[in-house]
């Protein structure tokens, strides 16, 4: 199997939970990030926070950052993509394997960021992620009210993935999400035995 697995389809919280289920206290090991939904006091989700993807592990002592915020007028920390997004990137190339949930959405105008993302993907690691399908990174660039460059940037990195020789791109929509998981599934077991 490829070394680097990315997930995508039209829910990308599907898919974040279909990631921690399969790895559960394996996440423990994991360099990387994960997103958290928090839901505000009517249990809607009212902003996106930033995690070690360990801490979903069961590792404690983390703080979870908050990066995206959804109420009216919608915004978008990019100090916390900056900082903390970076770093975790970074740290992630001395861990056995990395997770990404998710990457293609604004923090790809963060030239640290994608600078960082670019070294994590050439550094031989296996690697798990998350990849904002062009539809799902579309409705967050309108939502942020961003430029084209986002946009850009997006299908920049998809196309990048797709001609990378150790990377595959799993697509959970329709019919091939039974294909898809049994795929996952292999993936761990070669890469997390």
């Amino acid at each position: 199997m490829k070394k680097h697995l990315f997930l995508t389809g039209p829910d990308r919280w599907v898919l974040s939970e279909l990631i921690r289920s399969e790895l559960g206290d394996r996440l423990s090991e994991a360099g990387g990030y994960m997103s958290l939904r928090q839901r505000d006091e009517r249990g809607e989700v009212s902003a996106l926070a930033l995690l070690p993807a360990a801490a979903f592990g069961g590792v404690e002592g983390f703080e979870a950052e908050r990066y995206l915020f959804l109420s009216s007028p919608a915004r978008s920390d990019n100090e916390v993509i900056r900082q903390t997004g970076t770093r975790l990137l970074q740290e992630a190339l001395w861990y056995p394997y990395a997770v990404l949930d998710s990457v293609g959405g604004f923090e790809l105008v963060i030239p640290q960021f994608r600078e960082a993302l670019t070294e994590l993907l050439n550094g031989g690691k296996p690697l798990l992620g998350v990849l904002l399908s062009p539809g799902e990174a579309e409705a967050q660039r309108r939502l942020l009210r961003l430029g084209s460059r986002e946009s850009l940037n997006t299908q920049q990195l998809h196309r990048a993935l797709r001609a990378d020789p150790d990377t595959e791109i799993l697509d959970f929509g329709g019919l091939g999400a039974l294909t898809s998981k049994g795929k996952l599934r292999r993936w761990i077991g070669e890469y997390l035995p």
